[in-house]
């Protein structure tokens, strides 16, 4: 168990902190609490010390005699986003080598970002700068609030970050394997034990989150088509003549059949299929000036049910023409009521997301919200891998985010030229590995449009599912994925000397745990479980079930 003490001099940040700390250790998987003292602190809990003031290393080894004690010191600051300007957070960033060069905001100057003080009969250690206030910066996206920052309404320029060079890596993501390798570290030098939840129900490396926004299906109307003329004299004269034959192509095949090429769900799923993936697509509720087409044409209400049957899920695709809550509402329902469900997952089309949509997308309580990605280029928008939820206004949003990393937009170099398959290739690789090493999600999405303006989908997707399927990955639509995260977060774990006790208050197909430290298992009864190594694989679970873990008592 972590138990957390909260400075009494931060009382004024005590929400915000909470939610920090929730996010953290609920992610992790540990078990923890806030306590207000240590009058009922056990022997085996471990216990972490948020501070408004730095105690000396002597100070910390006296109470580490009675408890392992992690300190860690607050900077208030990174709670409010008007003590901040986009000058001061350059000034303030610093880079530590965690799994990757991670930037960390601090106005404390530091020679290494952690110590251990462990020694004899004291175990303690002590974290050099305020890793809660950091996570919170990023959870609440504060950056975007700083002075300077866009007014209501506009867009955050990503490119103009502090942050934007590290957005190959899930900086968030190293911060909480800092704190998870301390508490291990704390743990080993004990010669106890701790409980961790896996991520993923079967302990995966990763999920995988294959998506498809739908946003155009007509790649020509009357005035389009019109238009491209003037693009395939630009094409021939600035000898761009691959596309220009594969538009004139398409020109020709339009006009003598009517073929719609943007029309490319059965391309998708065949290689879905093929590949035993499933996948989420982001429809529109009604046309606007952002979509072409309506859910009253038939022919899309027969690939919506190609979908529903091939266990595919269909999400809400919103727009930013009607930026007010009765229309968002409107298009939710009317959307739920084709798919005959009560609950749907959201994007926002074109992942231009801000303050007012964040709001808009709050009081729509969907299931899970998956609007958060990188604009022009692939990266961890954030520094998030991992499932969190947004902090809008001054509280806990009441859905879960979960990230997008990579996008068919970040394969078009400009209007006319594409990126070459290789580095395709290349570039879908490195940031699965990346992903992977974090175990966190790897959400994709491909327009359904795509097929057609990449003239090598047909070889880069079935490469990208080939690769997920190399690995050991947990391939979900998003509201499974949403679904498990909180049927997760709600597991409950009691650790003792002599035995393990798990609560599932839910039914669960799947789960696991991961034992570190000085345990050997006697027995186990109560589940189904098997035992590989020092992970405990559950399986099909009785909601109100209780796991019970025995110990052997020689340790």
């Amino acid at each position: 168990m972590i138990s957390i003490f909260i400075d009494f001099h931060l009382q004024r940040y005590q929400r915000e902190i909470k939610y920090a700390f929730s996010y953290i250790f609920s992610t992790l998987g540990y078990s923890y609490s806030f306590i207000a003292d240590t009058a009922h602190l056990k022997n085996r809990d471990i216990l972490l010390i948020y501070g408004y003031k730095e105690p000396t290393v002597d100070e910390l080894k006296v109470l580490a005699r009675y408890y392992t004690t992690i300190f860690i010191q607050c900077e208030p600051e990174l709670y409010e986003p008007e003590a901040y300007t986009h000058e001061k957070l350059k000034q303030n960033l610093r880079e530590v080598k965690l799994l990757s060069p991670t930037p960390v905001i601090s106005a404390r100057h530091f020679e290494q970002p952690a110590a251990d003080y462990s020694e004899a009969e004291i175990h303690a250690g002590k974290i050099f700068f305020d890793v809660v206030g950091n996570v919170f910066f990023h959870l609440a996206s504060l950056e975007s609030r700083l002075e300077g920052s866009p007014k209501e309404g506009e867009t955050f320029d990503e490119r103009a970050s502090a942050f934007y060079k590290y957005k190959d890596n899930p900086w968030v993501d190293n911060l909480l394997w800092l704190l998870d390798s301390m508490i291990q570290e704390q743990v080993r030098g004990k010669g106890s034990y701790i409980v961790q939840k896996c991520y993923w129900p079967a302990a995966q490396q990763a999920a995988i989150s294959l998506s498809h926004s739908v946003d155009r299906l007509c790649k020509w109307n009357f005035h389009s088509f019109l238009v491209s003329i003037a693009d395939d004299f630009v094409m021939l004269f600035s000898l761009h003549w691959g596309r220009l034959f594969r538009e004139l192509g398409g020109k020709l095949k339009y006009l003598f059949s009517n073929y719609e090429l943007y029309w490319n769900f059965e391309e998708f799923r065949k290689v879905e299929r093929d590949a035993k993936c499933r996948s989420t697509w982001f429809i529109a509720a009604e046309n606007s000036e952002e979509t072409d087409y309506s859910l009253d044409d038939p022919d899309l209400q027969e690939e919506i049910q190609h979908i529903q049957r091939e266990y595919g899920e269909i999400g809400l695709l919103t727009t930013a023409d009607k930026l007010n809550r009765d229309d968002f509402v409107t298009r939710k329902q009317v959307l739920l009521h084709l798919l005959h469900k009560d609950q749907i997952g959201i994007r926002q089309l074109g992942y231009r997301i801000n303050d007012q949509l964040r709001d808009l997308h709050n009081k729509l309580n969907p299931s899970y919200s998956q609007s958060v990605a990188m604009a022009e280029s692939p990266g961890f928008k954030d520094g998030f891998a991992l499932p969190w939820h947004p902090w809008i206004g001054s509280a806990k949003a009441s859905f879960l985010e979960l990230p997008t990393l990579v996008r068919d937009r970040y394969l078009m170099i400009n209007k006319y030229k594409n990126l070459p398959l290789d580095d395709a290739k290349r570039m879908v690789k490195k940031y699965f590995q990346n992903c992977v090493r974090v175990r966190g999600v790897f959400g994709v999405d491909m327009r359904v449009a795509s097929w057609t303006d990449i003239p090598y989908m047909q070889k880069l997707y079935p490469y990208l599912l080939a690769l997920i399927n190399s690995a050991d990955c947990w391939v979900a639509t998003g509201t499974e994925i949403a679904t498990w995260w909180e049927k997760r977060s709600k597991v409950t774990i009691d650790e003792t000397d002599y035995e393990i006790s798990v609560y599932f208050p839910e039914d669960m197909d799947f789960f696991a745990l991961q034992i570190s430290g000085e345990a050997k298992i006697k027995e186990i009864s109560g589940a189904i479980c098997k035992v590989e190594d020092n992970i405990l694989k559950f399986k099909d679970v009785e909601a109100n079930s209780i796991a019970v873990i025995r110990l052997q008592t020689n340790q």
